[in-house]
């Protein structure tokens, strides 16, 4: 698009009257949001004004714009951090539209998949009192989402989400409050290493290690070995895709490699952890109770044997019997 083009739609746009933009920057900012790209964000410092905060709302200032595409994408991914316990982060080249729609598609059909298998190995639900069956939960595979991220406002909203202290005054976690205090931490997470090119994340809603099998072995698998008629849109798709890690809050919201990453699809589902979990526990409970119990035990039998012998009578009745003939 030629530079005139911009300059037209620059000097037609109606700025606020309290705002250190220049007319060069507003050309700046319009260019990089008609190409979409990541200058209209973290190239130029921008002086917060009244277009931050929706007219007529009592609504905390943004750090950009309030309609601006980068605030909603800044707010999206604070949301999907504090709400997604892993997230399994991967980098794709030269991705084409239609093999990520190919992927999503597979993925989706995968996911009922597994849905279908968990649902057949749980027990039938328990009625309550009331002899009401309790609603099933949402299937875990229809919440699990492929989404390609804005590597720089996924880097801030990271910083946000991680080290934004929950007890600070702070009017939005996309305003510019927030943004100053953490801004001191760019870099520091151990998350942003792999946030370098086009990248994108899995999201489970659950660390549900059938699923997580299910997204490896489809998505990043050790042999390529495809089934007759898959889509070979699939097949391109996957073979640009590279796994880089994962992160699990679980585990201090720390990034986790790929071969940790595989340990934890061999630990079951979640019911059996909890059966081997409380059987563990029985049997240490077991074992402590006897370990307790063997001191007195000894002590009593200890007791009881120096009972008999300084008790006549008990000496006189064992060599009674002793002494008595057996039975013919």
């Amino acid at each position: 698009m030629p530079p005139s083009i911009f300059l037209k739609a620059a000097a037609r746009t109606k700025l606020p009257t309290r705002t250190s933009i220049s007319f060069r920057d507003a050309c700046y900012f319009i260019e990089a949001f008609v190409n979409g790209g990541q200058r209209c964000y973290a190239s130029h410092s921008v002086t917060h004004s009244k277009t931050c905060v929706p007219p007529g709302s009592n609504q905390p200032a943004s750090h950009r714009p309030y309609n601006s595409r980068q605030t909603l994408l800044h707010r999206t991914y604070i949301s999907l951090l504090r709400a997604t316990p892993l997230m399994v982060v991967f980098q794709h080249n030269n991705l084409r539209g239609s093999e990520l729609v190919a992927i999503r598609r597979d993925l989706r059909v995968a996911m009922q998949n597994v849905d279908a298998q968990v649902a057949a190995s749980q027990p039938a639900p328990i009625p309550d009192e009331d002899g009401d069956i309790p609603p099933e939960p949402r299937p875990v595979g229809e919440q699990v989402k492929m989404v390609v991220v804005n590597t720089e406002l996924f880097s801030a909203a990271l910083r946000v989400a991680e080290y934004l202290p929950k007890d600070a005054k702070v009017g939005s976690s996309s305003g510019p409050e927030a943004y100053d205090m953490t801004l001191q931490y760019r870099g520091s997470h151990p998350m942003e290493a792999l946030l370098v090119g086009p990248v994108g994340v899995i999201q489970f809603p659950t660390v549900s290690p059938p699923h997580i099998l299910a997204v490896l072995n489809l998505l990043f698998p050790e042999k390529a070995t495809f089934k007759k008629g898959t889509d070979p849109l699939f097949i391109s798709g996957v073979s640009k895709l590279l796994l880089l890690g994962a992160k699990v809050d679980k585990v201090g919201g720390q990034t986790i490699d790929t071969a940790a990453l595989k340990h934890i699809t061999n630990l079951g589902d979640l019911p059996t952890l909890r059966g081997q979990l409380l059987g563990l526990m029985q049997s240490a409970g077991a074992g402590l109770v006897a370990t307790l119990q063997s001191p007195s035990k000894a002590l009593w039998v200890t007791m009881e044997g120096r009972r008999k012998m300084l008790d006549p009578d008990s000496q006189k009745s064992a060599e009674e019997e002793s002494s008595d003939p057996p039975a013919a």
